[in-house]
């Protein structure tokens, strides 16, 4: 007789394969209306021993005013087969998912029960969508930047200049404050960077990949700058094991050990 153990084991090991064949139709749909791009997948009603699944798939700008299907696709579509697993699939605009979330809730219910997101893309998604699915890109706190070599930050003559320059630019990297002087001067937090649409921290290992950290290691002075304008000089850096900065992350590390950056206010560049 098997022990628990090994049913554990052989649940999740149907759980990852069945993922994996929806992960596989998803991709093909990506380009099922090349007008109107895929913008989030969902499995829903979750429950990898049925016979069937379901998917519910949002499309960005198709003229629709329903949630079409279900349409009945072998998971062994690829290969011509018709035969298990199945899954479900209903189709719809993220336009008109958002008006019936605000319009006819009640309607979606069966859309977010036991679900798990498979595909999302965060800038064709409505806040109410994503926060009906609990699509969490970013830790709280999080602020974001670039970061400056002291030649780079050498080029401005003012604040102005700095943000005209950059400004307009996707942020390159995030941070998490851990803790802020009193006055403002001084503070020190984790670096994010963004990785498949969500904003994670740096790990230990990866750091020696980023030239802020290289340029600090050679004696090369270097900053940060963030939208809003506040910017700094990078201090140092210092690894950290800190189970409780486990909370402040949306993805934490097996070992709890974070590289922890401290930075110092500057006011101006001309007083870099």
């Amino acid at each position: 007789m098997a022990n628990l153990a090994q049913l554990d084991l052989g649940a999740r090991g149907r759980e990852v394969r069945l993922r994996a064949l929806l992960e596989d139709l998803i991709e093909y749909h990506k380009g099922v209306y090349p007008n109107g791009p895929l913008a989030l997948a969902v499995w829903f009603g979750k429950n990898p021993n049925h016979e069937d699944n379901s998917l519910l798939e949002l499309f960005s700008q198709i003229p629709v005013d329903r949630i079409a299907g279900p349409t009945r696709i072998s998971l062994h579509w690829k290969s011509g087969i018709n035969e298990l697993p199945f899954v479900n699939v209903y189709a719809s605009s993220v336009e008109f998912f958002s008006d019936q979330l605000h319009a006819n809730p009640a309607a979606l219910a069966a859309y977010l029960e036991n679900f798990e997101v498979l595909f999302f893309d965060k800038q064709r998604l409505t806040e109410s969508v994503l926060r009906s699915f609990n699509v969490v890109t970013e830790p709280l706190g999080l602020v974001k930047g670039w970061y400056l070599s002291s030649d780079e930050y050498a080029r401005f003559k003012s604040l102005r200049g700095l943000m005209s320059a950059y400004g307009h630019a996707k942020p390159a990297l995030g941070l998490v404050k851990t803790e802020e002087s009193s006055d403002f001067e001084n503070c020190r937090g984790l670096l994010h960077v963004e990785v498949n649409q969500r904003w994670l921290p740096i790990s230990p290992e990866a750091l020696s990949v980023y030239s802020f950290y290289n340029d600090f290691q050679d004696g090369r002075p270097g900053y940060l700058l963030f939208q809003g304008g506040s910017h700094y000089r990078i201090v140092k850096f210092e690894v950290k094991t800190a189970p409780d900065y486990s909370n402040r992350v949306l993805e934490k590390p097996r070992d709890d050990r974070y590289p922890e950056v401290y930075l110092r206010a500057v006011h101006s560049p001309e007083n870099a």
